[in-house]
């Protein structure tokens, strides 16, 4: 994933989604559960709306979704969509499903949701953000492939922090490029790269699969830092 994308509303709002659905699998009881589910089911809506708004250039999608698609659509002169099947009509039923929970009064028993909505609804959203994408052929954002959250933060530190050297490069060869992390505001030296290296792969690589709330990474060659970025990931603040 493209680190850049760590700072957009889009990548944020959808790690609350997948937040939402990871504490509905660990809550303890149905009203927590439910809870979680819901949260997962509006915020996840949201979260396809912004992203149909962006692709099909058009900022008035929202209520009256189907119709303002529509007009999107024509608008820029793409094919109709066939809404009576495939992704389209699960991403209507993915609507009335929001909509449920934000317009009606629901009998009490239809509240307390089971884990398994909030599992479909959440790949439901990305299928659909996929789809969207593909069909208008622009670039498919790198955080919807993100699909991982570690659930509730137990506030530990654990984890021992390891310095990789790769391919023979070695932290006394100063054109050796060293790569490092903020973590609760210390810097840990994580992997030593030879001269050449593409530490942006480097960088995004540690973003992707990172599981500690680390706040920065920098690179150094040199005794120089060449690249220095600064991270809001979920508990590291």
């Amino acid at each position: 994933m493209n680190f850049k994308h760590i700072n957009t509303t889009e990548f944020h709002l959808w790690t609350d989604v997948l937040h939402a659905k990871t504490l509905s699998c660990q809550a303890q009881n149905p009203w927590d559960r439910g809870s979680y589910v819901r949260w997962c089911i509006i915020t996840g809506w949201t979260v396809l709306e912004m992203v149909f708004r962006q692709v099909l250039n058009d900022e008035s999608i929202g209520y009256r979704f189907k119709e303002d698609v529509d007009r999107a659509i024509k608008n820029l002169g793409l094919p109709s969509f066939n809404w009576g099947e495939g992704i389209w009509q699960r991403i209507l039923a993915l609507k009335d499903t929001r909509k449920n929970f934000v317009h009606t009064n629901l009998e009490q028993n239809k509240l307390f949701l089971d884990t398994s909505v909030a599992i479909d609804y959440v790949k439901g959203i990305q299928d659909g953000i996929l789809e969207i994408h593909k069909y208008t052929r622009t670039p498919i954002p790198q955080w919807i492939l993100y699909d991982d959250d570690r659930g509730w933060d137990d506030g530990s530190e654990s984890g021992i922090h390891i310095l990789i050297e790769r391919q023979g490069a070695t932290k006394e060869d100063p054109q050796s490029i060293i790569v490092s992390y903020i973590y609760k505001g210390k810097e840990y030296p994580t992997e030593v790269l030879p001269a050449n290296s593409d530490y942006l792969k480097t960088v995004t690589d540690m973003i992707t699969n990172f599981r500690s709330p680390i706040t920065g990474i920098k690179v150094y060659q040199e005794g120089k830092v060449i690249f220095e970025t600064t991270l809001q990931m979920r508990g590291s603040f």
